[in-house]
C-alpha cells in the first residue's frame, strides 16, 4: 500500500508541477498584458479583450494552483488544538479533513463539467472566446486538487495505522 501511495504521490505532484507551471506563466503573462494595457491607454490605444483575459486568467491562476499549494502543504493551516493531539489523533483528523476536501472538490469539479456542457455555446464579450474551455480547465483544476487530497488521505490512513510513519 505504501508503494502504491509513494507512487501516486509523485505521479501527482509532477502533474501538479505543470499545473503550477502554467498558473505562475499566466501569472507574468497577466501583468505583462495588463502593463501593455495600462500603457497603451496613455497613448490612446488600450489593448481589446484585456479585461477579459484578465477576469479568465484569474480563475485558471486559482484552480491550476490548488493542487500544487496542496501538494507542497503551502495552505494555512491553524494547529491551536490539533497540535496538542496524539500523532495518531492528528492522523484521523487529517483524514477526515482530506476526505471532506477531496468529497467537496470532487463535487466542485463535476458540476464545473456539467456548468461548462450547458454554456458549451457561450462566447465572451470582446474576444468571442468559448466559456466553457475555461470552465473546463477550472474543473481540472478542481480534480487535480481532489486528487491530491486523496493521496494526502492516503497518507493520513498510513499514519493512522502506523502513527511512526513518516512521508
Amino acid at each position: 500500500m505504501r508503494k502504491f501511495v509513494t507512487s501516486l504521490e509523485k505521479g501527482m505532484s509532477k502533474i501538479n508541477e505543470i499545473a503550477g507551471f502554467i498558473a505562475a506563466t499566466l501569472i507574468v503573462l497577466m501583468m505583462i498584458l495588463t502593463f501593455a494595457n495600462v500603457t497603451g491607454r496613455y497613448f490612446i490605444r488600450p489593448i481589446v479583450g484585456t479585461h477579459e483575459l484578465t477576469y479568465l486568467s484569474l480563475a485558471l491562476i486559482v484552480f491550476l494552483s490548488l493542487g500544487y499549494v496542496q501538494s507542497k502543504k503551502e495552505h494555512i493551516a491553524i494547529g491551536i488544538f490539533v497540535d496538542k493531539c496524539s500523532k495518531r489523533t492528528q492522523a484521523v483528523l487529517d483524514a477526515i479533513s482530506y476526505f471532506v476536501t477531496f468529497s467537496l472538490l470532487f463535487l466542485m469539479g463535476w458540476q464545473m463539467v456539467v456548468f461548462a456542457g450547458r454554456t458549451s455555446t457561450t462566447l465572451t464579450g470582446d474576444l468571442h472566446l468559448p466559456v466553457s474551455a475555461f470552465v473546463y480547465l477550472c474543473a481540472l483544476g478542481a480534480f487535480l486538487y481532489a486528487m491530491t487530497a486523496v493521496v494526502d488521505f492516503l497518507k493520513s490512513l498510513l499514519k493512522v495505522v502506523n502513527p511512526e510513519h513518516e512521508s
